[in-house]
């Protein structure tokens, strides 16, 4: 479950995702989660800028959680429908990367 989910409070969520030590995770899909988790919570806060530069360390750390899963596929057109001016072209630019459309 999604940490923004779970807690129903995307600022919460996001403060509790800085607490977590990503390098003490073994298993690059597990980090690659918590950063997705973490994406979403910016997206709901509106932080779209964050959410974009988080989703993109996910996908630095475990390409294939960003390929192959829908749900992520979903955030990524979730920040493209959402994005304002000041990043709208970087996220059409890093959806199209992923053959993900709006």
């Amino acid at each position: 479950m999604s940490i923004a989910l779970s807690l129903g409070d995307a600022g919460t969520a996001i403060e509790n995702a800085r607490r977590i030590d990503i390098n003490a995770l073994p298993i690059n899909e597990r980090k690659a989660t918590v950063l997705l988790d973490t994406s979403r919570a910016f997206l709901a806060w509106g932080k779209h800028d964050r959410a974009l530069y988080i989703l993109r360390a996910a996908g630095d750390i475990a390409p294939e959680e960003i390929t192959s899963r829908p749900a992520t596929h979903r955030l990524v057109r979730d920040i493209l429908a959402t994005a304002p001016i000041s990043i709208r072209r970087e996220a059409r630019e890093y959806a199209e990367s992923l053959g993900v459309s709006a």
